[in-house]
């Protein structure tokens, strides 16, 4: 892993992408500077990126990005890379143009917009010179946020989770239906997940290890649930055990990957989903129990899964209605439960 963090792939591209971009937003061509906050760069490494601040400065104002590129010479991280820049060039520009034919814009709060802007998703390895940059809207209040990923998250901020969750796994039944053939590509998007899976069982294991001495005795309990949940995992992400029900998902919903807004009296007010390198086409279940076996404790999981389950559909059946589309045909309540019942039945929820 160190050599991960002296090798990101910065080139030529990088620095005209991001003056490109600059230029597009105002600035006045050659009147202008671009730093780096590196500083970032090295506490936000993330596992299939490097992410870091290019700051730009000019005509009396600053604009700042959040830019993420992948390391050089490792094959898996870059397959993961190629997948969220798919997600934010075609999934998630698809995904917007479909809520704007049904009016349900961005201001309306009514659609699903819980995503960073993206101003640039592009990667291109063919080339002499490799091409391959995310470039994002920053925001302030995504540094105010921070929560420790070793305590579990309470229900105030699990239910904007859940209401995200459910419009963005309603666009995805309201377009299978409506939009076929814009929807296909969609699918492809997010295939070969043999790599990603191969990657979380390492990272199990290392897991494993690390938690020896502070949980050893619970050392056999999560070594007999371990097979279970992969074979679990590998199920509901294979569309042909998953289907009719598999959805766009974020693959990756654990509370890392979220970013919360907050009112003045420290009550959320909102989320958004970052880190979309493992989106696929797959069952809805799979965001649902990634977050809450990973981002909430048992407890909290006995005390309030049913209520959150309720309310993750609710959110999901109101915005597949405003799409045009029927949550009680196309994935009812009780479905949903049936779906989810393994996988409480192996951790005991």
């Amino acid at each position: 892993m160190a050599s991960r963090k002296i090798t990101p792939m910065f080139n030529d591209y990088v620095y005209e992408a991001i003056r490109r971009i600059a230029v597009e937003q105002g600035f006045t061509p050659d009147l202008f500077s671009v730093d780096f906050d590196e500083e970032t760069r090295l506490e936000c490494d993330g596992f299939v990126s490097f992410v870091f601040k290019a700051i730009i400065n000019g005509d009396d104002r600053e604009f700042t990005l959040w830019c993420k590129v992948p390391p050089n010479g490792d094959e898996r991280s870059l397959e993961l890379f190629k997948r969220e820049c798919f997600f934010y060039r075609e999934t998630l520009n698809g995904f917007y143009e479909f809520q704007a034919e049904k009016g349900l814009t961005e201001e309306s709060g009514e659609g699903f917009y819980a995503t960073p802007r993206c101003y640039l998703a592009h990667c291109d390895t063919s080339k002499e010179e490799p091409e391959a940059l995310i470039m994002l809207e920053y925001n302030e209040a995504f540094e105010k946020w921070d929560w420790d990923k070793l305590e579990p998250i309470n229900l105030e901020h699990t239910r904007l989770v859940m209401e995200q969750l459910g419009r963005l796994h309603a666009l995805s039944f309201a377009m299978k239906e409506q939009r076929p053939e814009v929807f296909e590509q969609y699918k492809q998007g997010g295939a070969q997940i043999s790599g990603l899976i191969t990657l979380m069982k390492e990272s199990f294991d290392r897991a494993l290890t690390t938690m020896k001495t502070r949980f050893e005795s619970e050392q056999e309990r999560i070594l007999a649930v371990k097979d279970a949940v992969f074979e679990n995992l590998k199920g509901c992400s294979d569309p042909a055990q998953a289907e009719p029900y598999c959805v766009v998902t974020h693959g990756d919903c654990w509370i890392n990957n979220l970013i919360y807004s907050h009112n003045e009296k420290n009550v959320a007010t909102g989320v958004i989903l970052t880190d979309w390198q493992s989106s696929r086409y797959a069952s809805p279940i799979l965001d649902l129990c990634y977050f809450f076996f990973i981002s909430a404790g048992e407890q909290f999981r006995r005390e309030h899964l049913d209520s959150l389950l309720h309310h993750y559909h609710a959110a999901l059946v109101d915005f597949l209605t405003k799409l045009g589309g029927d949550a009680s045909r196309q994935f009812p309540l009780t479905t949903l439960l049936r779906l989810m019942k393994p996988y409480r039945d192996v951790l005991g929820s």
